[in-house]
């Protein structure tokens, strides 16, 4: 009788442990999924740049590309699917054509107890180039 309780108190908090990783992975990808309409949205706020070249050249600048984020999370509500959602960082990486978003929430699993925490933070990065072709 001992060892059967002491089975079914393991299985119990192996299904806990599994429904919290299960949790936060789905979560994470929502995240992700939000952050690669984040940074295309960003990517699309570039400045055109033909002043006496033969070629035209695309910038983007570090300010727009965070205000497009900021835009892009405020029209899609992005705030009720998540706890503690923020911009982590939005930028420009070095080509200057290349915008990168990071963003951040916590997890709160459906089963918390004493091995599993309440709340699990979890970030994401994304990365979108804008390009100019014919």
């Amino acid at each position: 009788m001992v060892l059967i309780i002491g089975m079914i108190a393991i299985a119990l908090l192996a299904i806990s442990v599994v429904f919290a990783a299960t949790a936060v992975n789905i979560q994470a990808r929502k995240l992700l999924s939000v952050a690669d309409g984040a940074v295309a949205a960003a990517a699309y706020n570039f400045e055109l740049d033909a002043s006496g070249k033969d070629v035209p050249t695309l910038h983007l600048q570090p300010t727009e590309v965070r205000h497009a984020t900021e835009k892009y999370l405020a029209d899609i509500n992005a705030d009720s699917g998540f706890a503690n959602l923020q911009i982590i960082g939005a930028g420009v990486e070095s080509d200057s054509v290349t915008a990168h978003v990071r963003l951040g929430a916590v997890v709160h699993p459906p089963i918390i107890g004493w091995v599993v925490p309440s709340g699990i933070s979890i970030h994401v990065d994304a990365y979108a180039r804008t390009l100019l072709s014919r």
